[in-house]
């Protein structure tokens, strides 16, 4: 299974990674939901499910891209990550599996998120 993590933070990120890695997921792993969007120019996802932080710098932040994730490939399954509880009532998507982990989590934490959404 292919998970594609967005996080801005390279420490959490390149720890989330290696995690992922270990429990025997492979992993894309970029740092802006724009980095993220270059990613999404296929017809057929090239993961199984988005984890992305929810405040990133660039354009697309983790709520718009996993919008633009919902519209592309309605079945992919989306786990937010956030250090701000309060945003999420702004980050409601209708439809699909979607899960949040607020920060911080343990790696333990976000494995048990992915094997949850991919079962």
């Amino acid at each position: 299974m292919f998970v594609l993590l967005v996080e801005d933070e390279w420490l959490i990120r390149a720890i989330m990674s290696e995690e992922l890695l270990d429990a025997g997921y492979r992993v894309t792993s970029v740092e802006t939901g724009d980095a993220a969007l270059a990613l999404l120019e296929s017809p057929e996802p090239g993961f199984d499910v988005l984890v992305t932080d929810i405040h990133m710098p660039g354009d697309t932040d983790g709520i718009s891209l996993a919008r633009i994730v919902r519209e592309r490939y309605p079945s992919v399954p989306i786990i937010y990550t956030t250090g701000r509880p309060d945003a999420l009532a702004r980050g409601q998507l209708a439809g699909g599996r979607i899960s949040t982990l607020i920060k911080p989590y343990k790696p333990s934490r976000l494995i048990e998120a992915v094997r949850n959404a991919l079962a």
